[in-house]
């Protein structure tokens, strides 16, 4: 792949032209941009080369962040369903989130938002709110796509569940699930995605593309060699989805909408605990469903050709529930008024302006509730250094970023401050969300 460098001159009209365009209503004259959200699936920062990884080739993504921004304090959430939740409403696990595979079908979305700003609105690859036959009691008791805002859809575990990769399983918007044998799931959300895109380039469109990978299990993509081990095919996955990744930015190029689209690249969490990858030098596993800094922290690419500075990181915090505002924001919509949302607008910080930075995150996570899974003490509160939980464990992020020691009964008046800001935000949020497992 062979990103085109923005276009400087572009870029300073672009950003005096937002200062006058951002705070007003979109008109038909005045176009608001596209928005393509890729959510990988099980892919720690440590699996991307910009991010110090080693072990796989993701040169796509690499080159994304090179001409894009790089945010490095980027957090989603312990696994699938409740990362899902996080992005798609913009709201806090602990005031929505009912049970794994399922996403309450009166949540509002940032699909249904955009639509009523005038978007055409698709979803391509991993669904995984409807409910999962695999947890009888909560089947098709979620949402399905169209309750959530997409006019179009090609999805994996939507209704039914089966292979998400070789034979897959696809559901579509205007046609049932059925297995497609002999084909790779992967190759068909991505062709899905392009012809989406191809399909609505005359008007302003929003594409959730929520890939498969690289989610176990772990079996070979199209052209590389079977019987390799879980971390050998990891790696030939991640390649795969960076491929993936590349293709989809180079049509837009290709079709002269890469300077009309905004293309956001994060994860659900981290990387499965069955993989472990050299990180800068160190190998370390991965610690998807462990809320410690490296089973929460997200790779996070923005890229839009001649808006977006190019070689730019960020340190600043971001949560999955900013993207709804961000998106909303960019769009010239307003947030809904239906519901406490939990986000903050990271729009500023993608063209190059001062904007009101993320000083705290919140998280709560327990995936299946009354049936354990995961970390016992699901509440917690991070800022800039320390993570602090509701059974008084504390950690510093960066000198301890696996949480060995805990910082609990540390007399360091700077740790005591800390402690006492995190508190306040713990206490300020509720403790279970209103209807735990329904």
């Amino acid at each position: 792949m062979r990103l085109l460098p923005p276009n400087i001159y572009l870029i300073a009209l672009a950003l005096v032209a937002f200062c006058h365009q951002a705070v007003s209503q979109i008109t038909p004259e005045n176009r608001p941009p596209n928005v393509i959200l890729i959510l990988a699936d099980d892919v720690g920062a440590e699996c991307l080369g910009s991010y110090g990884g080693r072990s796989y080739a993701t040169p796509n993504l690499d080159l994304m962040a090179e001409n894009g921004i790089k945010f490095n304090r980027a957090y989603a959430m312990p696994s699938c369903t409740p990362a899902r939740n996080k992005l798609l409403t913009g709201r806090s696990n602990v005031r929505n989130y009912q049970y794994f595979t399922c996403m309450n079908p009166g949540e509002t979305t940032i699909a249904q938002t955009l639509q009523n700003a005038g978007y055409v609105t698709g979803a391509v690859g991993k669904w995984q709110l409807h409910g999962s036959p695999l947890y009888p009691e909560y089947h098709l008791r979620g949402a399905k796509p169209s309750q959530s805002g997409f006019d179009e859809w090609c999805m994996w575990q939507v209704a039914e569940y089966g292979p998400r990769y070789w034979d897959p399983l696809i559901e579509f918007h205007n046609a049932p699930a059925a297995t497609r044998t002999g084909e790779y799931g992967p190759d068909i959300f991505s062709d899905y995605a392009i012809d989406f895109v191809d399909r609505h380039a005359g008007e302003p469109f929003f594409l959730y593309y929520s890939m498969a990978l690289g989610h176990s299990p772990f079996v070979p993509p199209p052209g590389y060699p079977s019987g390799g081990n879980n971390r050998k095919n990891f790696g030939y996955m991640i390649e795969y989805m960076d491929m993936l990744v590349g293709r989809l930015l180079n049509h837009l190029h290709q079709t002269g909408l890469a300077e009309e689209t905004l293309v956001l690249f994060v994860s659900d969490n981290g990387t499965s605990p069955l993989i472990k990858s050299d990180w800068r030098g160190h190998y370390t596993r991965g610690w998807k469903g462990i809320t410690n800094e490296l089973g929460l922290r997200t790779p996070m690419i923005a890229y839009w050709d001649g808006w977006i500075a190019p070689g730019r990181e960020s340190n600043e915090l971001v949560d999955l529930v900013d993207f709804f505002p961000t998106i909303v924001k960019l769009s010239g919509d307003e947030m809904p008024n239906d519901a406490i949302y939990d986000g903050v607008s990271f729009l500023p910080q993608l063209l190059g302006r001062k904007g009101k930075a993320r000083e705290w995150i919140f998280g709560y996570f327990n995936p299946k509730p009354g049936k354990g899974g995961g970390d016992s003490n699901y509440r917690w509160a991070t800022n800039k250094y320390f993570r602090l939980y509701d059974d008084g464990r504390m950690y510093h992020i960066y000198q301890d970023p696996t949480q060995n020691e805990s910082l609990q009964n540390n007399p360091d008046p700077i740790i005591q401050a800390n402690r006492e800001q995190l508190m306040k935000i713990l206490a300020g949020h509720p403790s279970e969300p209103p209807s735990v497992g329904y």
